[in-house]
């Protein structure tokens, strides 16, 4: 609590203030007491010295030796008792008179010395005409004495010497309470000064306590409250600029927050994925139409920091060089649920005002689709191209051959006409087929459906190609139940279906082979689904998934020789699809395919 306490920069200042002011009263309080001890100390010097001098020119005449009529020698001694006795009532010094000889004379306080002589160096002193003083501790009493031997002397003869010690212990307690006075006066200062120096450091730290706490409130998003101002001073002039910082950050958040939900709602809104990531290449943003397109959730990819590199499956030699990649690039690449992409980045790089590398930006695009409609496209005019020589082809070189004089030789020109009139039907053929599905992809299947018996129609479509079985030695079967509920279809559509299915199948049937027309109702799903199973030469599994694509062929050599134009499946999907229906092959090579579809019962449609 206190450590806190004094980390405050208002205790800081009381502290600061109270020390400065201690400092000084030391030093004032060691210069008065050095001084008043001076003082006192040369005061009772003085006094002293005064005394002592005055007894000894006093004392002059009692030891000096006369030639006429003398006092008697008691006499003498009783006027220098007298003489000492009343100085010691002044000061209460000891005082010894000494003559001469260095016997003590009289003394005031141990009277059996009177008469015998002394032995303390400073009378030895003075007995040489020399004044001695000293300070010394009495041991009788441990108290600190001052020492004065003057000598008693007159025309540059000594008679004697007076020995004074005086106490100094009265002295010394006054300075005592003198500097007690001053610890006192101090104490009472410190105790002044520190209810002053807390005045003042409120004045200067309440109004920085409350702009401490608005910043914390700013911090926190609170911009309602401003800071109080309570002086024109430098801190009321730093509080009346944080109330305009604080106003002006407030504007420039809700202009950031604005901002940022733009961008926020443009981002989630583009049909690109849009993926940023800083100068380490690390991501540190990507939209939801970046998550959709890459099969990832930002958060796993922000918590694992996933680079931009490893995201998109760059190699190691191009992570450098999307910097200063201009065009954009198409990767390759599979995604966690398995399925191949292809996807257009186009990376813009970010430069710092200093010039630094920042970060780098990444438009994606899935052209997954428009690169395989694009390769279709290509395939199909490839196809068309090729579909249409070949047979104008044969056209011209027999109509060469007849111009040559073929033409005279009936039986050669009746088989040249007959292939001419042959592949002039498969262009025909070709031709119409285009038509139609030209015409599915501009206006959509247009279909005139209406309730119709669905079992008759499968019949009716066996007949039609069993003449085609019978020729081609495979033998047609037909396996449909009697009753079947009503369907609502369109009957052409259906039919060409059909022809398109059975022509198929029996086709690539070989001699002796079999093929099923089947049907069966699925009341649950309230539809009819129609089978066309053959024992041919079925289909590959690296074809059945492309199996629908115009102008597509397994084996493209036996196809054309058996006259298909490639697009039977194509025209055969987009009218059962446009039923609301739909289609699929299974097959095994060598072993026989079965094309299954489904339509749909008419309203109300059940079993007869």
């Amino acid at each position: 609590m206190m450590r806190r306490l004094f980390k405050t920069i208002q205790w800081k200042m009381v502290v600061i203030y109270m020390l400065l002011i201690l400092l000084a009263m030391q030093f004032i309080g060691a210069y008065f007491a050095r001084e008043v001890e001076s003082y006192y100390i040369n005061n009772f010097s003085e006094a002293l010295n005064a005394q002592a001098s005055l007894l000894a020119s006093l004392l002059e005449s009692d030891l000096r030796p006369r030639d006429g009529k003398e006092p008697s020698a008691e006499q003498n001694r009783q006027d220098i008792d007298n003489l000492i006795n009343n100085l010691v009532k002044i000061n209460g010094a000891n005082v010894q008179v000494i003559d001469q000889t260095g016997t003590v004379v009289s003394t005031t306080e141990d009277k059996s010395t009177i008469g015998q002589r002394t032995s303390q160096p400073e009378v030895t002193v003075a007995l040489l005409g020399t004044r001695s003083e000293s300070m010394r501790i009495d041991p009788r009493t441990g108290a600190r004495v001052k020492v004065l031997v003057l000598p008693v002397k007159g025309d540059q003869i000594v008679y004697g010497a007076v020995y004074m010690m005086a106490s100094m212990e009265g002295t010394y307690t006054t300075i005592r309470k003198m500097n007690g006075i001053l610890a006192t006066g101090t104490m009472f200062a410190l105790v002044i000064t520190a209810g002053l120096g807390v005045v003042l450091a409120r004045t200067i730290t309440k109004p920085i306590k409350e702009m401490t706490k608005q910043a914390r409130l700013v911090a926190d998003g609170d911009f309602n409250s401003s800071v109080r101002v309570y002086s024109d001073d430098e801190i009321g002039q730093l509080g009346m600029a944080f109330n305009h910082m604080t106003l002006r950050l407030q504007e420039a958040i809700l202009q950031q927050e604005e901002e940022r939900e733009k961008l926020a709602g443009i981002l989630s809104n583009m049909t690109d994925g849009v993926i940023a990531a800083n100068r380490n290449g690390q991501i540190i943003l990507f939209n939801r139409a970046a998550e959709e397109m890459l099969q990832v959730r930002m958060a796993d990819v922000l918590r694992k920091k996933r680079t931009l590199a490893d995201l998109l499956s760059l190699p190691p030699e191009e992570e450098m060089s999307l910097y200063a990649q201009e065009e954009p690039l198409f990767i390759e690449m599979r995604l966690p649920n398995q399925e191949e992409v292809i996807l257009r980045v186009t990376f813009t790089p970010l430069q710092h005002d200093s010039g630094k590398k920042g970060g780098i930006i990444a438009v994606v695009a899935d052209v997954t689709e428009q690169q395989r409609l694009e390769q279709q496209r290509r395939e199909f005019v490839a196809n068309v191209s090729h579909e249409l020589r070949t047979p104008l082809t044969t056209i011209k070189s027999y109509v060469e051959a007849l111009l040559d004089g073929a033409v005279d030789e009936p039986e050669l020109s009746n088989r040249f006409l007959k292939v001419t009139m042959s592949e002039t039907e498969r262009m025909i053929r070709l031709v119409n087929d285009l038509l139609q599905l030209s015409r599915f992809d501009s206006q959509g299947v247009r279909l005139h459906c209406k309730e119709a018996d669905i079992s008759r129609l499968l019949r009716y479509a066996a007949d039609r190609f069993s003449m085609f079985s019978e020729q081609q030695e495979v033998q047609l079967t037909v396996d449909v139940p009697n009753k079947l509920p009503p369907v609502y279809i369109d009957l052409d559509a259906i039919n060409q279906v059909l022809d398109n299915l059975l022509s198929n199948a029996i086709k690539y049937t070989s001699q002796g082979g079999t093929v099923v027309l089947s049907a069966k109702e699925n009341r649950s799903q309230k539809r009819v689904q129609i089978s066309i199973s053959d024992t041919g030469i079925g289909i590959p599994a690296r074809d059945l998934k492309r199996i629908f694509e115009r102008f597509y062929r397994v084996d493209k050599a036996r196809s054309r020789g058996q006259g298909g134009t490639g697009l039977g499946l194509a025209i055969a999907r987009e009218l059962v699809q446009a039923h609301g229906a739909d289609i699929e092959i299974t097959s095994e090579w060598n072993v026989g395919t079965t094309v299954t579809f489904w339509v749909p019962f008419a309203q109300g449609g059940n079993a007869g």
